[in-house]
């Protein structure tokens, strides 16, 4: 893994919910730099919805613009900003859709978050 990205960590609460300020703008943690492998490229993925109904949690088709792939065991989180700088120097700055861990007999091999 030869790229990096800065991941900014949202403070949770107790629930699990993003804690906000009085202007109600999320309060962030300090942020930690990750290396990982970052894959641009369109993809339709499916995101959850923070909506649940009478039928749970449900979901919705979104269009992920990149996938970041992180080694192992990365603490990352829905609410967390993730930033990164390509070869060129453009900064982007990406919100998490959703988040997979590949696993292997049982062992956790990768983190895969589409954004």
């Amino acid at each position: 893994m030869k790229q990096t990205v800065t991941i900014t960590p949202a403070v949770l609460d107790e629930n699990g919910n993003p804690v906000t300020d009085e202007w109600d703008r999320p309060i962030t943690g300090t942020p930690y730099t990750v290396k990982c492998a970052v894959n641009e490229g369109t993809k339709l993925t499916r995101s959850q919805s923070s909506s649940g109904g009478v039928n749970g949690i449900g979901a919705q088709e979104v269009v992920s613009v990149a996938q970041i792939f992180f080694d192992k065991k990365t603490n990352v989180s829905m609410f967390d900003t993730i930033t990164f700088t390509d070869e060129l120097g453009n900064v982007r700055v990406y919100k998490p859709i959703s988040i997979e861990v590949k696993r292997l007999n049982g062992k956790r091999i990768l983190t895969v978050v589409n954004v």
